[in-house]
């Protein structure tokens, strides 16, 4: 990406698994930082782009929290709306559900669906099945190469679900490359 970071980090959104908020600022100012300092909005401006993604991810009514107040899953996803606000082309979520309970789990990979189909890519690095299961595709690495990929198709999550299972078996048991 031409442009150096301003324009890498209005290109790429990033969802860390430890939430990587600001513990000193509220959940609305952790989301207009990045607008002000990095691509020089207005705080007004900051302000209304923030208001409108946490309203997305039903973080509005949390804007004066400060993480500390928050659940997992309302941190989770607070770092979500930080990392869509520039409407990146690509979100990198790096093991954004392990660190969150089931509901959480749910209500995140729920919204990874809804951003997904408004047209986002995201790249989920993840070691959960129950995650891997609602991509629409899910590549093994093995030794730093791609072992084996899947593709959804027609398929509903439970079927997702046993491919990545037997597949995870395949890789454990030594199985070779296709």
């Amino acid at each position: 990406i031409k442009g150096g970071a301003s324009a890498y980090r209005s290109h790429v959104g990033m969802v860390f698994q430890s939430f990587n908020l600001f513990n000193n600022m509220t959940v609305l100012k952790n989301c207009m930082i990045g607008q002000t300092k990095v691509l020089g909005k207005s705080r007004a401006e900051a302000k209304e782009t923030a208001m409108k993604y946490l309203e997305k991810v039903g973080m509005a009514p949390y804007i004066n929290a400060k993480p500390s107040q928050l659940s997992g899953g309302q941190k989770q996803r607070a770092a979500v709306a930080r990392a869509i606000i520039t409407d990146p082309r690509i979100i990198l979520a790096d093991e954004p559900t392990g660190a969150l309970d089931s509901k959480s789990t749910d209500e995140l990979l729920d919204l990874f669906e809804q951003i997904n189909s408004d047209g986002q890519t995201i790249l989920m690095v993840t070691h959960s099945v129950k995650a891997a299961s609602r991509a629409s595709r899910v590549l093994f690495i093995k030794d730093g190469e791609v072992f084996h990929q899947l593709y959804r198709g027609g398929k509903n999550d439970t079927q997702m679900y046993q491919m990545i299972t037997d597949t995870l078996t395949l890789l454990t048991t030594g199985g070779e490359r296709e």
